[in-house]
């Protein structure tokens, strides 16, 4: 017992002096406009989804600029209600090779108003990530503030700068302010649902052809029923 403890002490000890704590300021809408300020010109909205990404610069490249460069594929909506030019949809919890979402966050309401007493919105983005290897790290911004299992629905989604982490930074990144960070592009997106999602789903549906296989008997019985009153 005593070896078992010294164990998870050191392993604990080697944990903190690996971690990194990451804190980020996001800002929108701060000042805009006098008149009242809004996140349309972002394309985003309050509870947009915000996906921290971080990767090793040593092994990894900087993320490229399309949906192609950033997303796994999921498959196709050939119906393509929205109109869009790329019909394919993608798995937006996907990332580069090596790269990974190491955090997720919405937008929010700031606590407090601008300068011109209007609303704006701020996040305030504080975690800790075990992996010391991490020296890139950049931010996607989606429209959606959920994405739906079982059908794909249209975002608009963005990615920021790449910042990189300053050399001598241990045990804390202290990124601060990122303002203005925009969703300019449109993607067609879906999540795969989780396997205890698909076994509910698979039983519901036997239970559906269960049923349905009853009601037909019970109707068919029916049926005999009044077929053999009839004839009486």
């Amino acid at each position: 017992m005593t070896i078992v403890l010294a164990l998870a002490l050191w392993a604990a000890a080697v944990w903190c002096a690996q971690a990194l704590v990451v804190t980020i300021n996001l800002g929108w809408g701060y000042n805009q406009d006098v008149n009242g300020n809004n996140l349309s010109q972002y394309h985003l909205q309050e509870g947009s989804i915000i996906q921290i990404v971080m990767y090793d610069s040593s092994v990894s490249s900087a993320p490229g600029p399309g949906a192609i460069d950033n997303f796994e594929i999921y498959g196709n909506n050939p119906s393509n209600p929205d109109g869009l030019d790329d019909t394919t949809v993608y798995l937006p919890d996907t990332t580069p090779a090596g790269h990974d979402i190491v955090h997720s966050a919405v937008v929010e309401v700031a606590e407090y108003v601008d300068d011109n007493g209007n609303v704006w919105w701020n996040t305030i983005i504080n975690f800790t990530v075990a992996a010391s290897d991490y020296d890139r790290l950049y931010i996607r911004v989606f429209e959606a503030t959920e994405f739906l299992q079982g059908g794909p629905i249209a975002s608009y989604w963005g990615l920021s700068d790449v910042r990189e982490r300053p050399d001598g930074t241990f045990q804390t990144w202290p990124i601060g302010i990122w303002d203005e960070i925009e969703a300019p592009n449109q993607n067609y997106f879906e999540v795969i649902p989780e396997p205890g999602v698909m076994a509910l789903m698979v039983l519901g549906a036997g239970g559906l052809v269960v049923g349905a296989r009853r009601r037909r008997k019970r109707q068919a019985q029916a049926s005999s029923a009044a077929r053999v009153y009839t004839r009486q």
